[in-house]
């Protein structure tokens, strides 16, 4: 290597360890707002007659609380709509990890004449997106009554289910309550996580809906990934040769494995690198030599869940290329694991979730909590080690690593 590249090198390095030290004296913990959806259309609404109800399920998939301090109607026309009272959502108010709450809207029309409308909800929170705005949309129609595809229930949440497992089915039934018959097009699931959902219908395309028939679609979930999970049911239909749909909620929540899983530590005495992974392929291709240079395990572990728990903070992976150590590193926390994409951009994010853990209090994990100490080696080959043992940490210490994480016995995470 030339004695400029190493001299690059001994920049970058210097770099990493002081946007890795102003992250460590952050706050790692921080609030993420999930939406169901952003868009609610309510189709042709009578004036004077409520719309069907319209929820948006809001969830927090962060690691600290998620503070709402505004929930406000605006836009062109607000007082066509309203926020019904069996909204959960309030503001001020407050989400844990995980927690969610409902914003259920409705198109009340109050103009007499015929013409589109529209509004907004806007939610205002702590989170890194400071505000969201929900879209509200739908035509005032003079010549009906009422509602025409009115579903019961309003819409189908799913709940937990474990991920990759079906659940049992949901039925909602579809009845025309106006006083005109309509026929009926394409049922469809549209949108967000559709594939995770599964549909079957005796609502039939021609089928002619009379005043207070009915027809029913049944559908199961299957989420494919823990956390939230949402689509809509996509209801077409015609009369007097005018097209519309109609839009339904489907929500469901993957829920993650609740065993946790081993996290194996690496060594390669040639680079002199620690590495670190529960992946069985990965362990077994590390075991097996099949590496430019050997790894070898050290005996040191701990265990971690692979998807969401109550409580838990992702753990993101990034591999940094060879100008910045051919190496890993593994981010506690959305702040941290965002701030060192946004510093570091030659990085690669392998995993955003690679793991999850807890994250420590004031540098003290929760009883029944196993303390995890980071630390750096601080040389132009950036390396991290990972460990649960002090005298280890201090030993690295000793030997030139710098020590970094939380509190006075500087803890960067906590195991379970």
């Amino acid at each position: 290597m030339s004695a400029r590249a190493a001299e690059v090198r001994s920049i970058a390095c210097g770099a990493l360890a002081l946007a890795l030290a102003a992250l460590n004296a952050a706050a790692i913990a921080a609030p993420v707002a999930h939406f169901s959806r952003t868009t609610l259309p309510f189709s042709y609404i009578s004036p004077g007659y409520p719309s069907p109800l319209q929820p948006v399920f809001v969830t927090n998939t962060g690691d600290a609380p998620l503070a709402l301090s505004g929930i406000v109607l605006g836009g062109l026309n607000p007082g066509d709509f309203v926020m019904a009272g069996s909204t959960t959502c309030t503001a001020p108010g407050s989400l844990a990890p995980g927690q969610s709450c409902r914003i259920d809207a409705q198109m009340m029309p109050v103009s007499p004449r015929d013409h589109a409308v529209s509004a907004t909800i806007t939610v205002q929170s702590n989170a890194a997106v400071p505000s969201t705005d929900i879209t509200l949309t739908g035509v005032v129609d003079p010549a009906l009554n009422g509602p025409i595809l009115v579903p019961a229930p309003a819409y189908l949440d799913f709940g937990p289910q474990p991920v990759g497992a079906q659940s049992a089915p949901l039925t909602m039934t579809i009845t025309n309550r106006a006083s005109i018959p309509f026929a009926i097009g394409q049922y469809t699931l549209l949108g967000g996580d559709a594939g995770d959902f599964a549909m079957s219908s005796n609502c039939a395309t021609g089928q002619r809906l009379a005043h207070d028939q009915a027809c029913t679609v049944t559908v199961n979930f299957t989420p494919s990934a823990a956390g939230p999970r949402a689509t809509e049911l996509a209801a077409q239909f015609s009369f007097a040769g005018v097209d519309g749909f109609e839009r339904y909620s489907i929500t469901g929540t993957g829920a993650g494995a609740a065993q946790p899983v081993t996290v194996v530590e690496y060594y390669n005495a040639v680079l002199d690198h620690y590495f670190i992974t529960w992946v069985p392929a990965e362990q077994a291709n590390l075991d097996a030599g099949n590496t430019p240079t050997k790894w070898t395990r050290t005996g040191y572990s701990f265990r971690v869940y692979t998807a969401a728990q109550a409580g838990t903070s992702p753990v993101c992976r990034y591999y940094l290329p060879p100008l910045y150590g051919d190496s890993h590193f593994f981010g506690r926390g959305i702040v941290e694991c965002n701030g060192t994409g946004a510093a570091h951009p030659a990085f690669v994010l392998e995993d955003p979730a690679f793991m999850h853990v807890f994250l420590p209090t004031a540098g003290v994990c929760a009883p029944g909590m196993v303390n995890v100490y980071r630390v750096f080696s601080n040389r132009a080959d950036a390396n991290h080690r990972y460990m649960t043992d002090r005298a280890v940490r201090d030993q690295m210490v000793a030997r030139g690593w710098l020590a970094e994480g939380d509190g006075p016995d500087l803890v960067v995470m906590c195991a379970v």
